[in-house]
């Protein structure tokens, strides 16, 4: 039975893989909605609304050699013109060699911290918007 680690996991940022990720993480959920009748024994519900965040904490580095870098992701929230839908953003968490998740959201907080001896990290919080563009997980059970 294989297993993955955070060594096998990638971020994408439209397409591009970022390659200075510390850690990722996505959460999702559905809201049920409830369809209790008046004199019901039990309670029963129908699925409701998809909602998915997240969050990443990025190595800040500046490589001119790649076509995106810690400042192409910041320069989505840190701007002094308003946040539009231009500015999202298809994220891809890769698991694995096959098991993936895509979907469009947008940045909705960023910082960047610095500490002595450290390499200064950017850490973001996304909320995704609409479902979830693309689930693969090929080889789970």
């Amino acid at each position: 039975m294989p297993f993955y680690t955070g060594r096998t996991a990638t971020l994408s940022i439209g397409g591009t893989v970022l390659g200075k990720v510390r850690d990722w993480s996505l959460d999702t959920s559905v809201n049920t909605l409830d369809t209790t009748a008046l004199g019901d024994t039990a309670n029963t519900s129908v699925p409701g609304l998809f909602s998915g965040t997240g969050s990443a904490t990025l190595s800040y580095y500046n490589d001119t050699t790649t076509a995106l870098n810690v400042t192409d992701i910041l320069d989505n929230i840190n701007k002094t013109t308003a946040i539009t839908t231009s500015d999202a953003l298809l994220f891809t968490f890769t698991v694995g060699t096959s098991q993936f998740f895509s979907a469009s959201g947008y940045v909705t907080s960023a910082s960047i911290s610095a500490s002595t001896d450290e390499v200064t990290s950017a850490s973001l919080q996304f909320t995704l918007t609409g479902p979830l563009t693309a689930v693969t997980m090929t080889g789970t059970t």
